[in-house]
């Protein structure tokens, strides 16, 4: 059965199956009061703690050494053929149905015969100092020739020869204090920013800003080592001095030749000259190793304090290199190039049995840069696993009250594509019949404690799902914590209520991001971490040879308890959003983050909207209208009567459809791939969040515009959106036969 047919057979289920309870209570069926009472139970707990137990080990470690075993770059053999092959065929034959979405996109590699690199290069074209052009092997699994050299996807083609300058993260505000402090010109230099922080296209995007022509990003021991630069991979989990991160520097999410339109054959697609958000200066990361190099010969002052990484070496901030080297120039040499390919995602489905056409959507994307056995290959282990756990489970007559959707993306890498690509093919269907999008992008970044993102709505249920898991660190269970909650909680505490965990926003670094952002989907994304004490960027082998099945077995996740214990949470909190008669979604929630956000606000931006009379009373008054319809709909919820399925359908529609609310179909500040109110990516770092995120950018740096004027009428504007749009979802929250606002009664 084909899936949009499927999903259309479940929308007509639902409708025949209220007409026939309404026929048949006129005709006074006998089966109708039994009907009526199966469908008013919340389904039954057993099969949640089935499900937990169902979840093997085992079973997880081999569909990781199964997907990890080979490079599956998007676009890749392995990847759009054996590895989606063998999901469609697995879910076809356990699940209730699967279908393959095929798209053409523009995709990016590096030359395999004309590496890139980087060198110094004398006044006569001598060249010293040359970059690794692949990263050293370590052990012999990761030598594969279909691994490819580290490159940043999208970059153009190119070679620069230039002054170096040293641009710390290469954030906004590094740039300012170089161009402001310093007084430095970059027009023609070679950036060297170190990774962390912030997004690595937005360091790039920062960099064409200012004027660089060409940038190089590397991997500081101070935010991938901690400890004795001697005691790295293979002995340890720190990245060695020849490992480089791989990684897109595409600044949009979906495919860049069909924006905001599905790339299917039907597609109109634009040339890739006339694609106005590509990078525009040739870029490419390399090992710590290599950037000592470079780093160790600088000129100019000695950089700040905040800019020292861990090389052994004095930070200068450039330009150029220092004697007797001052004569010399960095070469920045890239002959990566764009190529359309045809990429793939895997739907599988359970339907459901009560409303078949509601639906709770699992996802995790397929494609890495290399083996990629922590990102993504973890989390794709685990959703096989969970979805063989479900699959069993229907074996034994359980069968969810809501469809249960299960998603494997194809080059999410690259930019979120696949998810972004099938979201704008199937944003009608999804956007009336989602419940919630859980997404699980890698199982583990380390074994110290759960790390969760999610929309405010979905914080309750992320609680109370972790408390239901095993802690899967037998010393912490010694010590007390017997729960997957009591480690979260101890180890991450929420700074405004230490009897919960910290949760925090959504940006767009993964695949929720289309959900959210473009559909108002209740969305969150969740995974182990590391301990909080080492100050990392991320995982050390983030998108290196190096993350293989070797490193998560050995050193990261011995039995694969921890992938286990993320497997059982996912698990449990799509049969609670798919079984629970009255959907678990927690508006109230919403209200008072939303009400503390406000807080925030006025107590960064109060004294400055003071100064210009500018006043943001608009917004409280909207935040406390907002709390006291999510108060009534709450009382609505918890004295709903069950056996009434249109009462229970009516209030799940206003639970399920709220965060559609904060949609503006404008985008915020503009930003059409970014349409959420409340929360949205940073304008200046896509992989953070920003509350308010419209009145956020419109703040930014404003003392330095000179168009005062403008930017202060923009901060109105901002306040007047918010203000409308909070007002907007208080309404759709109203149960009465007016429809809520600001109109005048006649």
């Amino acid at each position: 059965m084909k899936l949009v047919h499927a999903l259309g057979i479940m929308a007509i289920g639902v409708v025949s199956l209220v007409i026939g309870i309404l026929i048949g209570r006129f005709a006074i069926a006998p089966e109708l009061p039994e009907l009526l009472q199966s469908m008013s139970r919340d389904g039954n707990p057993k099969y949640r703690y089935e499900l937990q137990k169902e979840i093997q080990t085992h079973e997880i470690e081999q569909n990781l050494k199964y997907f990890s075993s080979k490079p599956h770059i998007a676009g890749s053999s392995q990847e759009e053929d054996v590895l989606a092959n063998y999901i469609y065929k697995t879910w076809k034959s356990s699940l209730n149905g699967a279908k393959i979405y095929n798209y053409t996109v523009l995709l990016s590699y590096p030359n395999s015969t004309d590496p890139n690199y980087v060198a110094i290069v004398s006044s006569d074209g001598t060249e010293s100092d040359i970059s690794d052009k692949v990263e050293k092997i370590l052990s012999p699994d990761q030598n594969d020739s279909t691994v490819v050299n580290p490159f940043n996807a999208y970059s153009p083609s190119g070679v620069i020869v230039g002054d170096p300058v040293y641009v710390n993260y290469g954030a906004v505000e590094d740039f300012h204090y170089l161009t402001r402090n310093l007084s430095m010109n970059l027009n023609g230099t070679v950036a060297i920013a170190r990774y962390g922080k912030i997004f690595r296209g937005d360091k790039v995007k920062n960099g064409q800003t200012f004027g660089c022509a060409g940038m190089i990003l590397y991997s500081d021991p101070a935010d991938y080592v901690a400890g004795d630069l001697d005691r790295v991979f293979p002995d340890d989990w720190w990245l060695p001095g020849t490992g480089a991160q791989r990684g897109t520097v595409l600044n949009t999410d979906g495919d860049p030749l069909t924006p905001f339109y599905p790339a299917i054959e039907s597609a109109f697609s634009l040339d890739e000259k006339d694609i106005s958000n590509l990078p525009l200066i040739p870029v490419t990361p390399i090992g710590y190793n290599d950037a000592q190099k470079y780093l160790s010969k600088m000129a100019g002052i000695e950089a700040p304090s905040a800019w020292k990484g861990k090389l052994n070496l004095m930070y200068r901030v450039g330009p150029g290199f220092e004697s007797p080297f001052e004569e010399r120039k960095l070469k920045l040499y890239v002959k990566s190039y764009n190529v359309k390919k045809t990429i793939r995602n895997v739907i599988g489905f359970i339907e459901g049995k009560y409303e078949p056409d509601r639906y709770v959507v699992l996802g995790n994307h397929r494609d890495a840069w290399v083996f990629g056995a922590i990102d993504p290959s973890s989390g794709t282990a685990a959703m096989m696993e969970l979805s063989r756990s479900m699959a069993r489970m229907l074996e034994k007559g359980w069968r969810p009250r809501r469809s249960i959707l299960f998603c494997s993306w194809g080059a999410e890498e690259y930019g979120l594509i696949g998810s972004t690509e099938w979201v704008e093919e199937m944003g009608k269907v999804l956007g009336p019949r989602t419940v919630a999008y859980l997404n699980v992008d890698l199982s583990l970044a380390g074994n110290s404690t759960l790390r969760a993102l999610a929309t405010p709505i979905l914080h309750k249920l992320l609680f109370e799902a972790a408390k239901t898991v095993e802690n899967p660190n037998p010393d912490e269970v010694k010590a007390g914590r017997k729960t997957v909650f009591d480690t979260w909680v101890a180890n991450l505490p929420s700074s405004y209520d230490p009897t919960i965990p910290r949760i925090g926003n959504l940006g767009s670094g993964s695949d929720y991001s289309s959900f959210l952002q473009i559909l108002g989907i209740s969305s969150a994304d969740v995974r182990y971490t590391y301990d909080q004490k080492y100050s990392l960027s991320s995982y050390p082998m983030y998108h290196s040879v190096y993350e293989t099945m070797d490193l998560v077995s050995r050193i990261m996740d011995r039995g694969f308890k921890y992938h286990q214990a993320v497997a059982r949470l996912w698990g449990e909190m799509a049969l609670r959003l798919s079984d629970d008669v009255i959907v678990t979604l927690d508006c109230v929630q919403y209200a008072t983050t939303m009400q503390r956000i406000v807080r925030d606000v006025e107590k960064t931006y109060g004294p400055l909207l003071q100064e210009k009379g500018i006043t943001f009373d608009t917004v409280k008054k909207a935040a406390n209208e907002f709390k006291a319809a999510t108060r009534a709909l709450q009382k609505r919820a918890e004295n709903a009567n069950k056996q009434n399925p249109l009462e229970v359908r009516k209030i799940n529609d206003q639970l399920m459809l709220l965060e559609r609310a904060f949609i503006d179909p404008l985008g915020v500040a503009g930003n059409l791939y970014h349409r959420h109110v409340i929360y949205a990516p940073n304008q200046h770092n896509q992989y953070a969040a920003s509350s308010f995120p419209g009145l956020a950018a419109a703040m930014f740096d404003i003392e330095h515009d000179p168009n005062q004027e403008l930017r202060w009428q923009q901060v109105q504007k901002e306040i007047s959106i918010l203000a409308y749009t909070i007002n907007s979802a208080a309404s759709t929250m109203h149960d009465h036969g007016t429809i809520g606002g600001g109109g005048v009664q006649r």
